[in-house]
């Protein structure tokens, strides 16, 4: 598992099943990541640009 950006633990992209899964956190979160999948994609990266245009509320 490695952040997507520093370390920076809100957004992840891990790899799972030879696809790149894209997570996110809430910013609420804290100490323990409460993370949810927003997409699967078959390069890393796909995964990158997704995370790029899809950025949260």
């Amino acid at each position: 598992m490695t952040p997507f950006n520093s370390e920076d633990l809100t957004e992840l992209i891990v790899e799972e099943n030879k696809k790149f899964v894209v997570l996110r956190s809430s910013e609420n979160a804290e100490d323990d990541p409460d993370y949810e999948e927003l997409g699967r994609f078959a390069t890393r990266d796909a995964a990158k640009e997704f995370l790029r245009s899809h950025q949260p509320n």
